[in-house]
């Protein structure tokens, strides 16, 4: 392979792992949020969502639009 393909391929690899690791984030936290309503018993789930941070770990908060 050229050296040009081969950075398109690295491009392209780098692109798919950054497009994967975004798609584990969302699905971890649709599945913690869907945990956390549950030990709560949280009826309407529709302005809630689950928000992890560094200080609190996973933490359930309406929706900021």
């Amino acid at each position: 392979m050229t050296t040009t393909t081969n950075r398109q391929h690295q491009s392209r690899n780098s692109t798919n792992k950054k497009d994967m690791l975004v798609e584990s984030v969302r699905i971890l936290s649709n599945i913690t949020s869907r945990d956390i309503e549950k030990s709560y018993n949280i009826e309407n789930n529709q302005d809630t969502e689950a928000y992890y941070s560094n200080r609190y770990g996973w933490t359930l908060r309406k929706t900021i639009r």
